[in-house]
């Protein structure tokens, strides 16, 4: 849980997408009275902790994991390589299943750097944008990240997404190395690059991250 106190007059709770529980506060609001309003609202906590738990991956077979937005299966087999696969089914030996967890994010990670580096390499040669570092991370609240020193930083859990979403998330930190703000600027070049990669809206994308990134953290 965190407690966030600030100049406001209610206290709220929400649950965050790491699925942590976020409580603000006004200033002199006490620790009996956060408590006691957590308490008061117990029903909906635990409601929300079941569904932590009912988003935890067992690892076990036919279990689904997500890759571009299309669900696979998990299958264990003492014949495959340590992780295997062939657009239909996730294959692990047996010999690893205590190490599936890391082994799947470790598959994730190399294939978020694969596809993101060709897609961030290109746009940025079309729009004449130079950046400095690339690095691929576990985050899982801050998708993306621009630093004022030009390194780019994006959570592996995008892999997760449909590609023209993660293509709008390389668009939108592309962006940021012109506009290091989100002014009417910033969000013009972003339009103005995401129309030449596709005919929708960038806000289509935008929406579709703030409604379903919680799914592509397990």
């Amino acid at each position: 849980m965190k407690i966030i106190k600030s100049i406001r007059k209610t206290i709220s709770m929400k649950i965050d997408e790491a699925w942590e529980l976020i409580v603000k506060a006004p200033l002199f609001v006490s620790k009996e009275k956060i408590d006691e309003f957590i308490n008061k609202n117990k029903t909906w906590v635990e409601k929300k902790k079941q569904l932590v738990l009912d988003r935890m991956k067992k690892y076990v077979d036919w279990e689904k994991f997500m890759y571009f937005w299309e669900e696979y299966e998990l299958k264990f087999s003492w014949e495959s390589n340590i992780i295997e696969f062939n657009w239909k089914t996730f294959y692990l030996n047996k010999k690893h299943k205590k190490n599936t967890s890391l082994l799947f994010t470790n598959f994730y990670k190399k294939e978020a750097m694969f596809y993101i580096k060709n897609r961030i390499n290109f746009i940025s040669w079309k729009y004449e944008l130079k950046f400095n570092k690339l690095t691929i991370s576990s985050a899982k609240t801050r998708w993306w990240s621009c630093s004022s020193n030009k390194n780019i930083s994006f959570s592996y859990r995008l892999i997760m997404a449909p590609i023209k979403t993660i293509d709008y998330v390389i668009v939108h930190e592309l962006a940021h190395l012109k506009e290091m703000n989100h002014s009417k600027n910033f969000w013009k070049l972003v339009e103005e690059m995401m129309k030449w990669l596709y005919p929708w809206d960038y806000k289509i994308h935008k929406k579709w991250l703030k409604d379903n990134g919680n799914k592509m953290i397990f």
